[in-house]
């Protein structure tokens, strides 16, 4: 939870003015508070823009560039749909980068990769809990092999699914900091070298991966862009439909969660670390292992055994034919509801190809090489093209809605989300009671902010600038007002006891200094509207439990001096005491007026500085 307070700061100072302590200022005049939500954009509920992001590769699984809006026809339902955007998204494409050779002072930042940024956002999801004990070390030694070797400026995050679910390492580029996230010569908390207790704590439980997928995409919704959401595990107990035994409400979480990967425009890849079985279900004998005849679970096995190494995947006998002939990822679930007709592994296999067909995604399955489908799913997949449109169809009704897109030119591969049910657009999955992994903020809707602003987000350079970030003092215990506003952070409200205030803690105060700088702040004319920002800080522990957040509002004044009207530089300095179990600090900013935003995350403790020494006046 961030607390704010709203105030006016000048553009154009020589010195930076200090923002005051986030708290409740109930003395702001109205007609302030009002103008300042006058100046947040607001977006219509009615109006819908339906994302869809499309890989395309030819028949040797091959990325396919050069196609334009042209070459691509889309439709909803069977009706075609107008493409109002066409964006081109080239895995070799970089983004900006710090210049080479340029050493910033110290503890100033800025929210520039060192390094330019290639594809799009990465995240593994470690699954230990649902991968056999047997696999665990090949597994973990094949994806430290992928990370060793990753593309330079690939951003991965790792979440590891053991005792609980964790974020072990937020978005980076950084080898070393990911191949340390998983190294067994320095074990991380929620890392084992082997986790022995799947059995226990949800193996094959699909509701129990239903709130683990719930809680990473609910992380990544909000931050921009397409992510490649990789899923290791030797299992995946997740139905994209209900089953017999699920309770209606889970009905509601499956399409709960799939408009949540929509809007965060996750696609996912299973990756099946088993490897390839010996004896196939029924390719030897022709029977079921637990007894009774299997013609049809031979023939499956066949298919999905020969196809599941290079993600060609069969789609005849595994479930109704949508339109087109594309095998439809619901129709498979029905499938997989008739119990006895599959061997389990089977069964596996094509609740991978469902997931990976639903979210745009691409599968492997008996396959030895999981460092190979980890390239793939990075380098080829990489590149796609983003397609936007708003439906024909306006009506709310919670039926669902398929997708379909075409090419003129034969004998490409499409993937892409299939379909999302368009009354549960706005809805969100619910969390079992426990602690999600990686903290959450509340955000009003269409906040570009908040959401950015989690432990491990990645890093946003929409908006430019930089910071200062210093001790200011030494740690204090905290004050009356100070504790109770940490009791209202994630990171403490899980520790108080009913009716008793918590124990005293020491904190820091932490001063940042902000320089915004963008030609936007160039004042065109004296009497135009003043430049409108927000500024946040959080502080994280390891566990990604935010332990204080503020927000500040700060609108400028337009000079009118020509020649500082030319500066375009926005300085402002904000303060946040943060407990001293706190490991780091996330820092944001968003100009109010085109909802850009930039953010970065600073670790601490931070390094020494130098202190400015004293003057002395001249006798």
């Amino acid at each position: 939870m961030f607390r704010s307070r709203i105030c006016a700061i000048p553009i154009f100072l020589s010195l930076a003015c200090t923002l005051l302590p986030a708290q409740s200022d109930s003395s702001a005049p109205a007609t302030q508070s009002a103008q300042a939500s006058s100046d947040i954009p607001t977006f219509r509920s009615t109006v819908r823009r339906v994302v869809v992001d499309v890989v395309v590769r030819d028949q040797n699984n091959m990325a396919v560039h050069g196609l334009a809006a042209k070459d691509f026809v889309l439709t909803e339902d069977g009706r075609p749909q107008n493409i109002l955007s066409f964006d081109v998204h080239e895995f070799d494409t970089p983004s900006i980068s710090i210049p080479p050779n340029t050493h910033l002072p110290t503890n100033n930042f800025v929210n520039i990769p060192p390094v330019p940024e290639r594809g799009p956002l990465y995240v593994i999801l470690y699954d230990l809990v649902n991968i056999e004990i047997a696999d665990q070390p090949d597994a973990r030694r094949q994806v430290m092999n992928f990370i060793k070797k990753k593309p330079d400026g690939t951003r991965f995050a790792l979440f590891v699914h053991s005792d609980t679910l964790a974020l072990v390492q937020g978005f980076t580029d950084d080898k070393s900091l990911l191949y340390a996230a998983l190294d067994p010569s320095h074990p991380k908390p929620h890392v084992p070298m082997v986790f022995m207790m799947g059995k226990n704590l949800g193996f094959g439980d699909p509701v129990s991966t239903m709130n683990i997928l719930t809680q990473v995409t609910q992380f990544l919704e909000g931050v921009p862009g397409h992510k490649n959401l990789i899923w290791l595990a030797g299992t995946f107990p997740l139905a994209l439909a209900p089953r017999r035994e699920d309770p209606r409400e889970y009905e509601d979480d499956i399409k709960a969660e799939l408009n949540v990967l929509t809007r965060a425009e996750v696609a996912i890849y299973p990756i099946n670390v088993g490897g390839v079985p010996v004896n196939p279900p029924g390719q030897l004998t022709g029977a079921r292992p637990n007894g009774g005849a299997a013609s049809q679970t031979a023939t499956a096995g066949a298919q999905m055994t020969a196809a599941g190494a290079t993600g060609q995947h069969p789609t005849s006998g595994l479930g109704e034919l949508g339109s087109g002939g594309q095998a439809d990822a619901a129709g498979m679930v029905q499938v997989m509801q008739t119990e006895s007709t599959f061997d389990s592994a089977i069964t596996d296999y094509m609740v991978q190809k469902a997931i990976a067909e639903a979210t745009g995604g691409r599968a492997w399955w008996s396959t030895n090489d999981i460092t190979g489908a980890l390239e793939e799913a990075t380098e080829v997949d990489g590149n796609y093209y983003e397609l936007t449109y708003s439906p024909t169809n306006t009506s709310d009704e919670g039926r669902r809605r398929s997708i379909r897109v075409k090419l003129d030119q034969k004998g490409y591969q499409l993937a892409y989300r299939r379909f999302y049910f368009m009354g549960a657009y706005s809805a969100r999955p619910q969390l079992s009671k426990d602690q999600p992994a990686a903290a959450s903020v509340a955000t009003a809707e269409n906040d570009t902010l908040q959401p950015n602003m989690k432990h491990g987000a990645p890093m946003l350079h929409d908006l430019l600038f930089s910071a200062h970030v210093r001790a200011d003092g030494i740690p204090a215990k905290a004050t009356a007002e100070q504790m109770a506003q940490l009791a209202e952070q994630p990171g403490y409200a899980g520790t108080r006891k009913k009716d008793k205030p918590m124990s005293s803690v020491d904190v820091q105060k932490y001063l940042v200094d902000y320089r915004v700088t963008d030609k936007a702040l160039v004042s065109k004319a004296a009497g135009s509207k003043p430049a409108q920002f927000e500024f946040a800080a959080a502080a994280f522990d390891d566990d990604s439990r935010m332990l204080n957040g503020v927000i500040n509002n700060a609108s400028g004044e337009t000079s009118v001096n020509p020649e500082t009207s030319k500066s375009g530089v926005f300085r402002v300095r904000q303060e946040i005491y943060v407990p001293a179990a706190a490991s780091w600090i996330r820092i944001g900013v968003r100009d109010k007026s085109s909802n850009r935003v930039g953010t970065l995350e600073v670790h601490l403790p931070l390094a020494p500085e130098t202190p400015i020494p004293a003057t002395t006046s001249a006798r």
